[in-house]
């Protein structure tokens, strides 16, 4: 997805929609304009706003607040649909995994390839986070890799790291990292960064 879909997809004019779309289709064809039109606002460094997002996704403040109640609430919402979606990916790639190694492996294979697959929402959802007291603040998306990891300790043959809260919370920030990384400072090839992932997890935890 990328923003300049938006000039592809015009909103349609009130009262103007396709009637062939149910209710629901047509609620989530706005869900998506905003969600596109904060990635074009964040691509183009423009104010988060509620104006800026209504005036590029040429919808109306009241459709806007029909779904969300404020710039936050609808990042909270791009975080979520970034976060189920990885969540499948990972749900497809583990079971196919026999060893710790290899579910480690095809951890940072789904990580990365829902990475190129929604870049511009994945980049998105990793910068914008709310505050945390935490002292190490991972995006929704690492917090999710942690989750996995301390599942993964319950296996017979877990990798020794994965007791140990410290290890599993510096390699989801190695994701988290990684990725920004990959966004702010040296675009990285799928390959060289699924590698980077593995290696560098499975270096902290065996």
């Amino acid at each position: 997805m990328k923003p300049s879909e938006l000039d592809l997809l015009p909103a349609p004019k009130r009262g103007q929609y396709d009637r062939a779309l149910s209710r629901r289709e047509r609620q989530d064809a706005q869900r998506e304009r905003v969600m596109l039109a904060l990635v074009a606002l964040s691509e183009s460094e423009r104010e988060l706003s509620i104006a800026n997002v209504v005036e590029l996704a040429g919808i109306g403040r009241n459709t806007f607040y029909e779904y969300f109640d404020d710039v936050e609430h609808a990042l909270v919402g791009v975080r979520a649909r970034v976060l189920r979606e990885l969540t499948l990916r990972v749900e497809s790639e583990l079971p196919r995994a026999r060893t710790p190694l290899e579910r480690v492996r095809a951890l940072a294979r789904a990580w990365t390839d829902h990475l190129f697959a929604s870049s511009s929402l994945v980049k998105l959802a990793l910068h914008a986070q709310a505050p945390s007291k935490e002292p190490l603040q991972l995006s929704a998306l690492a917090q999710y890799v942690a989750q996995v990891l301390n599942a993964e300790l319950t296996a017979r043959s877990a990798l020794p790291g994965l007791a140990d809260p410290v290890r599993v919370s510096l390699v989801a920030s190695l994701f988290d990292a990684l990725s920004r990384a990959h966004f702010a400072l040296r675009p990285l090839e799928p390959d060289e960064l699924q590698r980077s992932l593995a290696d560098l997890a499975l270096r902290l935890l065996r």
